[in-house]
C-alpha cells in the first residue's frame, strides 16, 4: 500500500516513523504547502515524492491512502481534498468542528466509495 501524508508538521513525523516500521506499506508521498519543506521531510523520511501543494499529492494515481496531518481547524477541508480525488482517507483526531461536518464527510466518502477513519490511538 503506498501512502501518502498531507501537512509536515510534528504528527506527520510520527506518522511517518510508523508507516516505516510497517512491512506492507510505503510512504510513498509528501504534500506541503512548501516545496522545501516537503523535500526536507522527505529526506528526513525517506519518502519517495515530494509535493509542494496539496493538490499536487490528491493528484496522484501511485497513493493508496493519504494520512491528514494538518491542524485539525482544516481537517474537514483536506479530507474533502483527497475524496473527491478518490483517496481512501485516515485523518488525525479530531476528526472534524461538529456532527454537520462529520455526517457530511462520511456522506462523501460513501458516494465516492473510499474509506475514511479516524486516527485513534487505543
Amino acid at each position: 500500500m503506498n501512502i501518502g501524508i498531507l501537512g509536515a508538521g510534528g504528527i506527520a513525523k510520527v506518522m511517518a516513523r510508523t508507516i516505516n516500521e510497517m512491512k506492507d506499506a510505503t510512504l510513498y508521498a509528501i504534500g506541503s504547502r512548501n516545496y522545501e519543506k516537503a523535500q526536507a521531510f522527505a529526506e528526513e523520511f525517506g519518502v519517495i515524492t515530494a509535493y509542494g501543494s496539496y493538490e499536487e499529492l490528491v493528484s496522484d494515481d501511485n497513493i493508496d491512502l493519504i494520512y491528514v496531518a494538518t491542524p485539525h481547524s482544516h481537517h474537514f477541508e483536506h479530507m474533502k481534498l483527497c475524496i473527491e480525488h478518490g483517496k481512501n482517507v485516515l485523518c488525525e483526531k479530531a476528526f472534524t468542528f461538529n456532527s454537520k461536518q462529520t455526517e457530511e464527510i462520511i456522506a462523501l466518502a460513501s458516494e465516492k466509495r473510499v474509506y475514511l477513519g479516524e486516527a485513534i490511538w487505543t
